[in-house]
């Protein structure tokens, strides 16, 4: 049955106007950009997405968009240089209400450049020191949630492995355990340091940090650890050793990782969950999942509340995750309380020997 002329033409304005309302409603709705400083294939960021994602997948209302940075693998002068200005590039063409900046590079190359922007509010995470730099102390326009590693966890852990030693060897006048810090010449590995060697590790020594400047003087230091009982290594970054000084290649992180964990005399404790991805045996690191979780809601909340980011406490991690590679662990004969497993299947970060 064919349409009047009369119907033909409502239709087609019922259909214009259904175009007209979703594209009106497309151009209007709240922002939300994902700034990463790293790619999605690197298990920080990836799992802090993954964090983002169990806020973000239930925003029906926003439009989300994502830049990754790539300063992990490109991280020479000029390459940063040129990554902050794309980086900004982007902010500036897709207008968000407001900016998740995620690690420090994110905040230093682009996201403190919108400082007290009038119609932006900015969100930042995974930042382990201070927002001093970027400009953001007393901004109108910035929260966020800080990344701080959780040395008490840290210091629990070897406590914890050391009373398993002295139960099993019978022995209870055993000396303090120490621990030594093994760290890249990296931008925030330097910036960790401080609040690393501040930390009250008591009873546990704390033997000092060493700044490996490439890989043969990683190496060098691993060769010289001690190797009595109650020694840990302590590490989080290596992702800045380059091959050595006339090879600038940065050394894959997992080569580093599996040459660390097979020529250490003594176990190695990484404060990344990345690190027993990369061949580490025992990790406990911050939350990413908590970065990024936190760091969407304070962006919901923004929005929902229409308030300024300068209004909104800046939020402190609460958590931690335990990661184990079971092989790797076994290798060191090292024994853990049922619960440190439970809690790293529990949040898929553990390793079967297996795998």
């Amino acid at each position: 049955m064919k349409q009047s002329p009369a119907a033909l033409i409502l239709s087609l304005l019922f259909f214009v106007g259904v175009a007209a309302f979703a594209v009106v409603f497309n151009v209007t709705k709240p922002r939300v950009m994902i700034l990463q400083s790293y790619d999605p294939e690197y298990a920080w960021t990836r799992d802090i997405n993954a964090g983002i994602r169990r806020v973000s997948d239930s925003w029906t209302n926003y439009s989300v968009n994502w830049h990754y940075m790539n300063t992990k693998r490109f991280s020479d002068p000029d390459s940063l240089r040129y990554a902050g200005i794309v980086a900004r590039r982007a902010i500036e063409r897709f207008n968000p209400n407001v900016l998740i900046a995620v690690d420090d590079l994110a905040q230093g190359l682009a996201a403190s450049f919108f400082v007290d922007h009038p119609r932006m509010e900015i969100v930042f995470t995974g930042v382990n020191d201070t927002v001093e730099p970027y400009g953001y102390v007393g901004a109108e326009n910035v929260t966020g949630v800080f990344e701080r590693k959780p040395l008490q966890a840290v210091k629990d852990l070897v406590l914890t492995l050391e009373q398993e030693t002295e139960q099993e060897a019978g022995d209870a006048a055993a000396p303090a355990p120490g621990i030594h810090y093994l760290m890249d010449p990296s931008e925030s590995m330097a910036r960790d340091r401080d609040r690393v060697e501040a930390f009250d590790w008591s009873p546990v020594r704390f033997e000092g940090t060493f700044v490996a400047e490439d890989y043969p003087s990683w190496q060098a230091y691993v060769r010289a650890l001690p190797s009595t009982d109650g020694e840990y290594l302590l590490v989080a970054n290596y992702r800045q050793l380059q091959r050595s000084e006339t090879t600038p290649e940065p050394v894959p992180p997992d080569e580093v990782m599996r040459w660390t964990e097979a020529n250490s005399p003594i176990p190695i404790i990484g404060v990344n969950v990345f690190n027993v991805e990369d061949g580490a045996a025992l990790a406990v690191g911050a939350s990413p999942f908590e970065q990024g979780e936190v760091a969407a809601r304070l962006a919901d909340q923004l929005l929902r509340q229409d308030v300024r980011g300068g209004q909104v406490p800046i939020e402190t991690p609460a958590y931690y995750v335990v990661a184990i590679n079971e092989a790797a662990l076994a290798k060191r004969n090292l024994d853990l309380p049922q619960i440190y497993e439970a809690f790293a299947r529990t949040t898929f970060t553990y390793i079967d020997a297996g795998q």
